[in-house]
């Protein structure tokens, strides 16, 4: 049996992919957010809000002595107060990191402690940005938020590099312009703390947004077959 534990489930992305998952009989999928979406007799549902301090360090992971691969998808994202430096709701601030890299990086720490020694095979996939590697103005939580990320699948990709014998695979995704609740978000900023509102504006207008279901198609092959290089955008595959 595959296990799959996945955050942000609720809507968006992770949502596209709980159902992508869930198509395949030998899935089970764990998923977390702070509303449930789906009722399905292969899921189960673990309320949680991956903004406040310590929720990842005691949320439950269930532990599956029959799993053979085991996927965590770091899905679950915040894009923070879009603000410039100097402007931003610390408070906020300390959220944005929370959800898009602490939380990422404790629950994969967490994971691997449980089933290294018994999974026969695990895959880590962190939901990254094309922000991460491109500066934004007025995304500086979301910017380093994210860049944190890559560097942690990074640093995961190259300890695997030194076992011959590991199990462990890691991708962090890029999934480009994506038609997703944060998306509705971006496009409601006042264009006085965001320079790059009317671009956004233009992604929605001419038709170029991808669809949930799209991504996490892809998202679904990559885990399949994971690459070699572990930072990958959609947009180029």
């Amino acid at each position: 049996m595959n296990y799959y534990y996945i955050t942000g489930t609720s809507s968006g992305i992770g949502l596209a992919l709980t159902h992508q998952v869930l198509s395949n009989d030998s899935t089970y999928v764990v998923g977390y957010s702070r509303r449930m979406a789906v009722s399905h007799h292969r899921y189960k549902h673990v309320q949680i809000d991956f903004s406040q301090q310590g929720a990842a360090r005691g949320v439950e992971i269930p532990y599956f002595l029959n799993a053979e691969h085991v996927v965590l998808i770091n899905n679950a994202g915040i894009l923070g107060d879009v603000k410039p430096v100097g402007k931003i709701d610390n408070e906020q601030l300390e959220k944005t990191f929370m959800v898009n890299t602490v939380s990422p990086a404790i629950l994969t720490n967490r994971l691997l402690s449980l089933y290294l020694s018994s999974a026969k095979k695990i895959t880590i996939v962190n939901i990254s940005s094309g922000a991460a590697r491109h500066a934004v103005e007025s995304w500086s939580g979301y910017c380093a938020s994210k860049a944190a990320i890559d560097m942690f699948s990074l640093v995961l990709h190259a300890e695997q590099k030194l076992d011959e014998t590991s199990k462990v695979k890691v991708i962090s995704v890029a999934p480009g312009i994506v038609d997703t609740p944060m998306q509705d978000t971006v496009r409601k900023i006042d264009p006085r703390h965001f320079p790059q509102s009317e671009r956004f504006h233009q992604y929605k207008q001419e038709g170029m947004l991808a669809s949930t279901e799209q991504v996490a198609k892809k998202i679904v092959e990559l885990i399949g077959n994971p690459p070699n290089n572990p930072i990958i955008d959609l947009r180029l595959l």
